[in-house]
């Protein structure tokens, strides 16, 4: 890994994980970056950096510049945030919480290393999500990043070719996610997933890659 950003306006959390992934990763070049358009400086100058974003548009110039480049993108995600528009949009490879620990980013690393999409596990504590969560959690990370693409209304055989699969593969998998969350048609999918997770001011985003 050339270089690592860190952008997350809103907290002291990029000091953070800044600390913990220059520990990890000592021969990387991590760099906490101030501004958006700093990072978005950043990635024209260093094509296929890793890129730890949170706080950014996911309609933005910079994830844009992030695909275009490609630089992989591990999301700083809020616990409210709606992972399933998180897990549509092409560049991000990974996600993780404010509240990460120096265990977690090392899974994390692991999993780029081998070109595999990481998400930290879910840790919701509110109550009234439960049931959500229960059925969000029915699914595998695949089956998730799947779901995130019929959601957004992606074909199948378009999601085979992003995922680098088989039209048969993504049938397989769509029958499987149906039959997990107890549903019969896509609109069904959309309906029971429509809140599950809870969904936060982000939730409009769209299409990524990885395998399980």
């Amino acid at each position: 890994m050339v270089a690592i950003l860190i952008y997350d306006s809103q907290s002291l959390f990029h000091t953070s994980i800044s600390t913990a992934i220059s520990g990890l990763l000592p021969q990387s070049e991590v760099v906490d970056c101030a501004t958006e358009s700093e990072v978005a400086r950043w990635i024209i100058r260093r094509p296929g950096t890793t890129l730890f974003l949170g706080q950014v548009s996911l309609r933005s110039e910079t994830m844009l510049l992030a695909r275009e480049h490609f630089c992989p993108v591990v999301w700083i995600a809020e616990r409210k945030d709606s992972l399933l528009p998180l897990l549509a949009e092409p560049a991000i490879c990974g996600l993780i919480y404010r509240t990460a620990k120096v265990g977690d980013l090392r899974e994390c690393f692991c999993a780029l290393r081998e070109g595999r999409m990481w998400m930290q596990p879910l840790d919701w504590t509110d109550d009234d999500e439960s049931a959500h969560d229960e059925l969000w959690n029915l699914l595998t990370l695949r089956e998730k990043q799947i779901a995130a693409l019929l959601r957004v209304g992606v074909k199948n055989r378009a999601i085979a070719a992003q995922l680098g699969t088989t039209y048969q593969v993504i049938k397989n998998y769509t029958t499987r996610i149906y039959n997990k969350l107890g549903v019969n048609c896509r609109v069904d999918l959309i309906m029971a997933l429509q809140t599950s997770p809870p969904t936060c001011e982000s939730a409009s985003m769209a299409p990524h890659g990885s395998n399980q």
